[in-house]
């Protein structure tokens, strides 16, 4: 999964869950995954990676994959210090 499908999907889940309490979560989830996606396409991978680390284990979890997915393992160990499996 890209880090844009990750985007994409929790978008999805924030217009279904509206007026629930899982509106704010899927809210905060979706910002961080537009901010990291944003530092990494400026090259800010200092500020991804401390983004990253405050986030939730869930939604890290899934940005960490999606990175993944998106630029490799080797890009996630390498770059970010995240191990994949």
């Amino acid at each position: 999964m890209s880090i844009q499908k990750l985007i994409d999907e929790t978008f999805s889940y924030l217009v279904e869950a509206q007026g629930t309490s899982l509106a704010n979560l899927y809210e905060d989830d979706l910002s961080d995954f537009q901010a990291v996606q944003w530092m990494i396409n400026s090259n800010d991978i200092d500020g991804a990676a401390a983004k990253i680390d405050n986030m939730d284990t869930e939604p890290r979890e899934q940005i960490v994959l999606a990175i993944a997915g998106e630029y490799g393992n080797g890009y996630v160990e390498t770059v970010l210090g995240y191990e994949v499996s």
